[in-house]
């Protein structure tokens, strides 16, 4: 019999991605059936990651501070702004970055369908006690991060060249 999930506010296991960034579990795969996963994310600014592809659908519900997406569009990634409020969905296997622009770190609900973006973010990061991204950043262990990369099929995106005139 299929059951609710239900996560307290605050209570979601917190991953640290890249040194200074921070997610939090609010919705696990195994939770939904992997289904859906939710997951709390705050980038202090100049912080996201750079251009991929991923093998979910993400969506990206902006909630405080402002990020720049870059979202590909014939083979070119095009640079738009996301501020509180605002969603972003992108499907899977499309080119796209995101970095937060704004002088307070930013904030964004990501659900990815089906689940798998928390596995990643567990398999990548290092488990932490806080919400809060440190400051300095830590140092990052890159082959972890690479290797969960390469396990969830998340795969760097090259852009097309630019066409000489």
């Amino acid at each position: 019999m299929a059951k609710a999930a239900v996560t307290p506010a605050g209570k979601g296991d917190i991953n640290l991605m890249l040194g200074n960034v921070t997610c939090m579990t609010m919705l696990a795969g195994k939770d939904t059936g992997d289904q859906l996963s939710a997951v709390d994310v705050r980038c202090p600014q100049g912080t996201g990651p750079g251009p991929h592809t991923d093998p979910w659908r993400e969506s990206f519900y902006v909630l405080e501070g402002e990020f720049e997406f870059q979202l590909e569009r014939d083979g070119v990634l095009q640079p738009m702004r996301a501020r509180p409020g605002d969603v972003v969905s992108i499907p899977a296997g499309l080119g796209h970055a995101f970095r937060a622009v704004s002088t307070e770190p930013a904030r964004v609900l990501i659900l990815s369908t089906p689940g798998g973006l928390d596995k990643f973010f567990a398999e990548a990061g290092e488990p932490t006690a806080t919400i809060s991204p440190p400051t300095p950043p830590r140092d990052f262990d890159r082959a972890r991060f690479e290797a969960a990369t390469n396990r969830h099929s998340i795969r760097k995106f090259v852009p097309n060249a630019a066409v000489p005139k």
